[in-house]
């Protein structure tokens, strides 16, 4: 019988391994990171389409790709599931790095004119 510790076949050498609600965890390893979690429990909480998306680990469904372990994550916050303060303030820092309309503080910049100001200023030391 299998039990429920990470399987280093999906994970690869587990980085951190932390419970985020009781059954649940939160994964990082050399292969993978995401959420894993009891196969029945997501059949309760998440769409199928989301369940479809996962890695089957005997009980457990292990989501390893960036789009689905967000999906999962925020369906197991939003239902109250999830109550970590430090995981939601992790969430929550990855949505706005996401998010378009947050300033980032760096300015871009137009690369031919940033090499006309490099040629003007080759020039004047000449």
């Amino acid at each position: 019988m299998q039990d429920s510790r990470p399987n280093a076949n999906i994970w690869g050498n587990i980085i951190t391994c932390a419970e985020i609600a009781i059954g649940i965890y939160e994964i990082v390893g050399t292969n993978h990171k995401g959420i894993m979690m009891p196969k029945k429990m997501a059949e309760e909480v998440l769409p199928q389409n989301v369940i479809d998306m996962a890695e089957k680990d005997g009980e457990n469904l292990c989501f390893v790709d960036d789009f689905s372990s967000s999906i999962v994550a925020d369906e197991l916050i939003e239902q109250g599931i999830v109550t970590d303060p430090e995981f939601i303030a992790r969430q929550d820092a990855l949505k706005q790095l996401d998010d378009a309309d947050i300033d980032t503080g760096f300015e871009t910049f137009n690369e031919i004119d940033f090499e006309l100001e490099i040629d003007k200023s080759e020039d004047f030391e000449r």
